[in-house]
């Protein structure tokens, strides 16, 4: 098994147990058209900027491409049948009401039990609960597993909007197991740029290997 490929989380913290009691089908994901060419994108890329980790990923020149459905949180520009709808779907879930099938509505209540606002990189809140953190977390994660096939040696672009929570629940993770176990974060920061090697959210900085 590629040391790289996105690690497996069983799903046997409470609330991911009750995550996927209350989803009710997988979220939707395909190949897309088209293909990757990790060595065309790092083409252009100096020699000596390209790191270890980013000279590890272009050896694995074309992959296939994959897009998610898009379940996203409604916000001030949604349409109000859009938002009534993501309302009826809501569940309780670890004493939370959310949509089972929304990766970021994992996201925010990572964010919330770890009192870390709007910067997740940020040091945790005084009233932080890194274990329900975490927990909700990893509920994303098992969510975003059903609906990927494992291993994942695919590339999961974050430039399609679709994919975009699945990139920010698994940074979520990362970001938050690195407070406990920063070597097991770096697996999944490593996977990341593995999953998307133009790494938008700046996993690549974090990731074993990658540049400093």
């Amino acid at each position: 098994m590629p040391k790289w490929i996105m690690p497996w989380v069983p799903p046997t913290a409470p609330v991911a147990q009750e995550a996927l009691t209350a989803l009710d089908r997988p979220l939707m994901a395909w190949r897309d058209f088209g293909e990757f060419d990790s060595d065309d994108f790092y083409s252009d890329y100096p020699p000596r900027e390209i790191s270890q980790l980013e000279r590890e990923v272009r050896k694995l020149g074309m992959r296939r491409v994959w897009r998610m459905e898009r379940v996203w949180q409604p916000d001030a520009e949604t349409p109000d049948a859009e938002s009534e709808a993501h309302q009826r779907a809501s569940r309780q879930v670890g004493g939370a009401l959310i949509v089972p099938r929304c990766l970021d509505d994992y996201v925010m209540q990572a964010y919330r039990a770890a009192d870390l606002g709007d910067d997740p990189v940020a040091s945790l809140g005084a009233r932080a609960d890194l274990d329900e953190a975490l927990e909700w977390a990893q509920a994303g994660i098992c969510v975003l597993q059903q609906s990927l096939p494992w291993p994942f040696v695919d590339v999961l672009r974050y430039a399609l909007l679709d994919n975009r929570p699945a990139h920010r629940v698994l940074y979520a993770y990362a970001t938050l197991l690195h407070h406990r176990q920063p070597r097991k974060a770096g697996s999944w920061f490593r996977a990341m740029v593995y999953l998307d090697p133009n790494d938008n959210l700046g996993a690549r900085f974090r990731a074993p290997g990658g540049p400093r």
